[in-house]
């Protein structure tokens, strides 16, 4: 995939050391990192320093920009994951950028894609569903950043869903 991707109103570049301010920021606010599995909490500059040169590689992890700045991370490939900074809710951003890395994804061969949402979690439901996301199963999860397992829903994606949706 690129290392870069660009929308209607987002820029999606590889995570650079620039963005360990906003990262950290948002990763200790319980109402972003509460809704994400992985994460440690609180959440660290060596942390980030972990996550930008061993997990964040480009073309599969993306900083997300918009006009005012930073305002989330998005990683493609057979997992689809993301977090937007809570200034950046409700505005369309995650699908916007979800459409525009699984279009990369397919484009490049990719086979079905998994993701999914902590129960409560009905923006990040409502993505997945827009995006053509099915429910494939119900389990928990070890939420790190609150140190207990959460319901747990995973969806999947075809290219097939992926295609017959963007048609329409």
């Amino acid at each position: 995939m690129p290392a870069r991707l660009q929308t209607a109103r987002l820029s999606l570049r590889p995570v650079a050391e620039h963005d360990e301010g906003p990262v950290l920021a948002n990763l200790n606010d319980l109402a972003v990192s509460g809704w994400l599995a992985p994460p440690p909490y609180p959440y660290r500059s060596d942390d980030f320093y972990a996550f930008r040169t061993t997990i964040a590689r480009p073309g599969v992890t993306f900083a997300i920009e918009d006009m005012t700045g930073f305002v989330g991370i998005m990683a493609g490939g057979n997992k689809l994951g993301y977090w937007f900074a809570p200034s950046a809710h409700g505005q369309g951003y995650a699908t916007e950028a979800g459409e525009a890395v699984l279009s990369a994804g397919f484009s490049e061969g990719g086979g079905d894609v998994e993701s999914g949402y902590f129960v409560g979690n009905h923006r990040s439901a409502r993505v997945l569903e827009k995006l053509g996301f099915v429910e494939t199963e119900r389990d928990e999860v070890y939420c790190r950043p609150l140190g207990t397992m959460r319901p747990h829903v995973t969806m999947r994606l075809t290219y097939g869903a992926f295609s017959t949706r963007l048609k329409r």
